[in-house]
């Protein structure tokens, strides 16, 4: 299983935090553990179900039932969580 370094800013929080993920991973499923994440570490409700993880790149949203792979989402990616 490839996995992949992503960087993902989170303006809520003014931080930058880095994740490593599986590249087959679904955005949905990434999404929900970051949040389980931040909501261990710093205290952030996990009930944000409006969230939304864009490629920083071309300012996109990624689409929740697609992987990073098949998005094109590579080692490196800075992404923007919101």
């Amino acid at each position: 299983m490839e996995k992949i370094a992503i960087t993902v800013e989170i303006p809520a929080l003014n931080g930058t935090y880095d994740f490593v993920v599986p590249s087959n991973m679904s955005i949905r499923n990434a999404q929900n553990l970051m949040i389980r994440i931040l909501n261990s570490e710093y205290g952030i409700s996990d009930q944000s179900t409006d969230a939304i993880l864009f490629d920083k790149e071309d300012s996109t949203a990624l689409r929740l039932e697609c992987s990073f792979a098949q998005l094109g989402i590579s080692d490196g990616a800075k992404l923007l969580l919101i």
